[in-house]
């Protein structure tokens, strides 16, 4: 047995044992690795991590800190997460403060957070950082009075996932947790044989890869050109530059198209824009999102395009077999797809066809 393990039993056995401490942590880098845009529309700023750490408690006016970690306080009850021996899994419910919806904005552009990992840490008070216990006026050292520190001293670690949004108001949000084990949209084998569907990850590097100019929305709305939401008399539906490739496509900026934070602009009708995500090597999380401008606006932070979709819309792909032609059928498109691949990276299997599942 370890010394932490000795440690933990000790508390756990002890007749007045300290305060357990209870953390959370939500990863969301499944939903949206680039983050940043959530200082810009709600003014919250969760930092480059894209796991988000609170606790249901605070250390006088600051986080507390555990394993290196700051963990925010916020309002939250959570419960459910105790396990019976009739073989049902539990499945937990989380409530998390929602101040003047702040988190209603965030939860509705990343849908709802849905198949998000959510990790449930416990420890005893004496085992907390000494971070914690630090006198800030005189910046003297911590002095943990409870006990030692011990980072290796703790339960083990409680993983679950976002299932759904069970309730939404103006001040809690509340979801239901599930385990691995019930997890929707998970499948075994993990690509499904459809004839007619595309199974593969728009302009991911695996599979698709496309490169090239925005086609067209998922519901059709073409991205070539007629996209402007406000057409002028002249009849300027809005155009995009074809002369341009993918690698020149810019990053959205949020002070603006060659704007910076002394010189706040916007962007123009047929402006094209991608965002990337950071901080991961998996293809499926640095694939590009590409939105074309389809209404000018002055202050570019005021209108995310992962968010407001009456100045953004978003190239994406209906998977069907004639969306895959528009973006590599070089007869269809000419040059401007400028796509290199002689035949479609179509992921469905459209010779299953002949061989229709009967009920």
């Amino acid at each position: 047995m370890s010394k932490s393990t000795s440690n933990l039993s000790k508390q756990m056995l002890s007749i007045a044992p300290d305060a357990l401490i209870e953390l959370y942590e939500i990863d969301f880098s499944i939903m949206q690795e680039n983050i940043a845009y959530l200082n810009d529309i709600a003014n919250v700023n969760f930092g480059d991590s894209s796991i988000y750490r609170f606790c249901g408690m605070i250390n006088g006016s600051n986080p507390i800190y555990w394993q290196g970690n700051a963990y925010q306080p916020m309002p939250i009850e959570a419960e459910g997460f105790e396990k019976t021996g009739d073989g049902k899994l539990p499945r937990p419910k989380l409530k998390i403060a929602n101040p003047e919806g702040i988190f209603s904005i965030i939860f509705k552009s990343n849908k709802d957070f849905a198949n998000c990992k959510v990790t449930r840490k416990r420890t005893y008070a004496r085992f907390l950082d000494e971070e914690n216990y630090l006198n800030r006026n005189s910046n003297d050292s911590g002095d943990n009075s409870f006990g030692t520190p011990d980072p290796d001293a703790h339960f083990p670690d409680d993983v679950f996932f976002i299932n759904k949004k069970v309730m939404e108001a103006n001040s809690v949000i509340e979801f239901e947790l599930v385990s691995a084990l019930e997890l929707q949209d998970a499948y075994v084998p993990a690509r499904t044989v459809l004839s007619s569907y595309c199974t593969w990850k728009y302009r991911c590097s695996i599979g698709c890869g496309y490169k090239g100019l925005p086609i067209e929305t998922s519901d059709g709305v073409s991205l070539i050109n007629g996209f402007a939401k406000n057409k002028n008399k002249a009849g300027d539906g809005g155009r995009i530059d074809s002369s341009l490739t993918f690698n020149k496509i810019p990053e959205w900026n949020r002070y603006g198209k060659n704007g910076n934070a002394g010189n706040i602009k916007g962007y123009s009708l047929g402006d094209t824009v991608k965002i990337v995500g950071k901080g991961s090597n998996n293809p499926y999380r640095i694939t590009p999102s590409v939105f074309v401008c389809v209404q000018a606006h002055e202050i570019a932070k005021e209108h995310h395009p992962f968010v407001d979709k009456d100045h953004w819309l978003k190239d994406e792909c209906s998977k069907t077999l004639d969306a895959c032609a528009l973006r590599f059928d070089k007869e269809l498109l000419g040059e401007y797809n400028k796509s290199n691949i002689d035949s479609l990276p179509f992921g469905g299997f459209p010779g299953t066809e002949k061989f229709p599942v009967e009920g």
